[in-house]
């Protein structure tokens, strides 16, 4: 009779006998710091790939100073980190302002933009793109999924380019044919929030 009552609740809920619903996460973990490990498939489309980046990141809580309601999503966190290329390829690090959307349930999805040094060529060779500049827009975006309160699993896409304006004005000796090619990486990362 136990069991009946189970089922009947279950398949009021839609889900098979036995299963339990996923449990809500309890606080916004974009309201804590978090800290994220992946790799990342490096240079897609461009001379640079094949290779593949080890990428590090930490992500503030949210900057609210306070603020709560239904749009504080649209506070940015600060991120910052670094991509080590294990091909000799381009290496570099970030820092910027990111925001974190929920959208349904345990799914999120994220935007950043900031700016990027990097060891990589500015002019273009037969093996590292033609950067043009020191400095670089980081710009990107991300699909992401709660696992847990504290992990969650995210899949990344990422730019790097000089965009020939605002980073890139002070080199434009660089920015001859070939010299913004910019860089395309896509990744998958864990991260953990504390």
């Amino acid at each position: 009779m136990m069991w009946a009552g189970a089922a009947g609740g279950a398949d009021l809920q839609g889900r098979a006998p036995g299963l339990a619903p996923l449990a809500p996460v309890a606080t916004d973990p974009a309201d804590s710091f978090e800290a994220r490990l992946g790799v990342f498939a490096h240079g897609v489309g461009s001379v640079e790939q094949g290779t593949v980046d080890i990428n590090g990141e930490v992500v503030s809580p949210r900057l609210s100073f306070g603020a709560t309601g239904p749009w504080t999503f649209l506070i940015p966190r600060v991120h910052v980190g670094g991509s080590v290329n294990l091909g000799s390829r381009t290496s570099f690090a970030y820092a910027g302002l990111l925001w974190t959307i929920p959208v349904w349930d345990r799914v999120f999805i994220e935007g950043y933009v900031g700016p990027a040094v990097h060891n990589g060529s500015l002019t273009p060779t037969p093996t590292q793109a033609g950067l043009g500049c020191p400095t670089l827009f980081h710009a990107g975006a991300s699909i992401g999924y709660r696992l847990t309160q504290q992990w969650s699993v995210i899949a990344t896409f990422e730019h790097l380019s000089n965009g020939r304006t605002a980073f890139g004005i002070h080199c434009g000796a660089n920015q001859g044919p070939g010299g913004n090619q910019g860089l395309n990486n896509y990744g998958l990362r864990i991260g953990y929030s504390f």
